[in-house]
């Protein structure tokens, strides 16, 4: 017998290999110098982070100041991998309103460097949001390598 959803089916499949590889799910507090404490982890080649410090930081000193404590996270030659919006200050989720730090293009490239990374690629996306769940304009696309010597191949 066919499912008419095997869509479905590759899913549960996926979801299942996925859940034998995770390890542990770690809590994550960027304001903290080791943002994964009391935890400590090896240097990763490859960070990642998505629409979160706007969400977490109140203020630029703040996000920078993050951006420092999470770069401890990555060996050096390693990579931030990273979206955020800009100009927003607010966001919804669940008819919640959450404030969003605003944020400017310029103000994310000085402190990506200041935490020790070189940009690779940064790409600045114009869109507005087309309801009311955020007042964004804009999405930012970075890549940025850590300074330091190469890791070993």
């Amino acid at each position: 017998m066919h499912s008419i959803f095997p869509l479905r089916e590759k899913w549960a499949e996926k979801e299942e290999k996925l859940r034998k590889k995770v390890k542990q799910v770690l809590k994550c507090d960027v304001r903290k110098p080791n943002p994964l404490a009391p935890v400590t982890l090896p240097a990763a080649d490859c960070l990642l982070s998505t629409l979160c410090l706007e969400a977490a930081c109140k203020d630029l000193g703040t996000f920078r100041a993050a951006l420092k404590n999470i770069s401890s996270l990555v060996k050096p030659g390693g990579h931030l991998v990273m979206v955020t919006v800009l100009k927003e200050t607010y966001y919804v989720v669940d008819q919640h309103s959450f404030s969003c730090l605003y944020l400017d293009q310029e103000s994310v490239e000085e402190a990506i460097k200041d935490a020790g990374f070189d940009i690779k690629f940064i790409k600045e996306i114009q869109e507005h949001s087309p309801n009311t769940f955020s007042d964004f304009g804009a999405l930012l696309h970075v890549v940025a390598r850590k300074r330091g010597p190469k890791p070993a191949q």
